[in-house]
């Protein structure tokens, strides 16, 4: 049999002929836009930080990175979307450690946050801040301790959403400071931060970048982190664990994709969130925003 050969091009047109394609991860990647899901509302410190994501990612990958907010149920909605999305490189998560929560908290969160995506970077870790609205009589964490102590049940306390960091760091610390603070779940950070300044709710735990302007500008008080050690940014404000020992609650920020995207593309992803994290500019533009640390894009 005498073999056929045909130069590429020739290929490619009689594959268009028979109706077939090369695979999408085939051509340039990226082509087009990427969607960067954010399983949050807008305002929040998870869409504050996937915006500055999302724009140095733009420069790096030369196409669009376009924040898409899908809000609701913790998280796990824009989460679920995220992981059963079509694997091409097009559609990435930002989100934060929630998406690790939830495979404790809920049955079916819709998703399996360890299988359903490759964790391409880790971007930073910032520390919570206990706030209060200006009703709250308590002025600093002791006296606040005291009157949630003496007001159980009394006091309520609202989150992006059940199974959240927010809600969990709440729950320590009740269980910690002998409280009972009643958890209002909302379907964001700036609906329940709307909630504090409205007085539907007392309490917050609130991602630092959601409430700094509040506080510096008087609206909301700040009265610890929840660190292990107190934030630069904040020096003034004690660790919840100097009264409450063994206390420290942490977010983190992961920038993920579905698990079967090809293995080229998350290289590029990969590269593009190395680069934007040596960027001394980024960094600095992370630590301000609110004692967010940038850490090691390595996978999470």
């Amino acid at each position: 049999m005498t073999d056929l050969k045909l130069p590429r091009r020739g290929l490619l047109t009689l594959a268009a002929g028979l109706g077939l394609a090369a695979p999408a991860h085939a051509e340039s990647y990226p082509s087009r836009p990427i969607r960067l899901i954010v399983p949050f509302t807008p305002g929040g410190g998870t869409d504050n930080l996937g915006r500055l994501v999302a724009r140095a990612m733009t420069d790096r990958l030369g196409q669009p990175v376009v924040i898409e907010n899908r809000g609701g149920a913790g998280g796990n909605i824009g989460q679920a979307m995220a992981a059963q999305a079509p694997a091409d490189g097009y559609t990435t998560l930002f989100t934060g450690n929630g998406i690790a929560i939830s495979d404790l908290l809920f049955r079916n969160p819709g998703f399996d946050w360890k299988m359903d995506f490759v964790h391409i970077a880790r971007f930073a870790s910032t520390p919570m801040l206990l706030v209060v609205n200006n009703e709250v009589p308590a002025r600093n964490l002791a006296q606040f301790i005291a009157y949630a102590r003496a007001n159980k049940g009394k006091l309520n306390h609202g989150t992006p959403g059940a199974g959240t960091a927010q809600h969990l760091a709440a729950a320590l610390f009740d269980d910690l400071a002998g409280t009972q603070i009643i958890h209002v779940p909302y379907r964001g950070t700036g609906p329940s931060v709307t909630g504090l300044l409205t007085g539907e709710v007392e309490v917050m735990f609130a991602s630092a970048s959601a409430v700094e302007t509040l506080i510096r500008e008087g609206k909301v008080r700040a009265l610890a982190n929840t660190a292990a050690t107190r934030a630069r940014a904040w020096p003034e404000l004690p660790a919840i664990g100097e009264a409450l020992p063994g206390y420290a609650a942490e977010l983190w920020y992961t920038f993920a994709a579905p698990a079967q995207t090809p293995a080229p593309i998350v290289t590029t992803l990969e590269k593009a969130a190395r680069e934007v994290m040596a960027n001394a500019a980024f960094r600095n533009l992370l630590m301000s925003a609110a004692s967010t640390r940038p850490i090691s894009a390595a996978p999470s």
